[in-house]
């Protein structure tokens, strides 16, 4: 059975990042995209043509863009990552949310004792603990870290509404 860290336990693991230094080792969610090839690509942009953002959330999470980061771990071969990457990608066009991600993410799947293969996988698979992806991370423009989703919505029915339930928590 998959250890899934509580929330406290999780908030206490992520403090604060450097933003900084995550903006220059991840891409755009449209970088992360284009520099896929072949069905993996075809199968994210099939997701990204066929959602329909709830316009009534976005314009309420349009007022937070300007104020948060969201970081995505992720991979072509995760389904739920097919599922959540394509709405980032929305919102990163649609309402200019700055969302970086790692995507180079391999298992290690020849060492019982370890998950993700780091490298290639970022470091902050470890640092952060993560255990499933996408794993996402919400932050202020300091680094402060405002909410974290795992996988799939838990409280909400869509990414875009998850993302802001988060937001309007704090």
């Amino acid at each position: 059975m998959r250890r899934i860290l509580s929330s406290n336990q999780h908030q206490r693991l992520i403090k604060m990042v450097n933003l900084e230094d995550i903006r220059s080792r991840t891409t755009t969610v449209r970088e992360y995209i284009e520099g896929m090839k072949g069905k993996g690509q075809d199968k994210f942009l099939s997701v990204y043509n066929e959602y329909q953002v709830n316009q009534e959330v976005l314009s309420e999470l349009e007022e937070f863009a300007p104020d948060i980061t969201v970081v995505v771990i992720s991979a072509s071969w995760c389904g739920d990552c097919v599922n959540a990457i394509p709405v980032l990608l929305r919102l990163e066009e649609e309402i200019g949310l700055e969302v970086r991600s790692f995507g180079k993410v391999k298992t290690a799947p020849l060492d019982p004792d370890v998950q993700w293969a780091v490298p290639p996988s970022p470091p902050e698979m470890n640092k952060w603990k993560v255990k499933a992806i996408p794993w996402i991370e919400i932050f202020d423009r300091e680094g402060n870290r405002l909410g974290t989703i795992i996988e799939k919505p838990s409280k909400k029915p869509t990414l875009e509404e998850e993302i802001l339930y988060h937001l309007k928590d704090k």
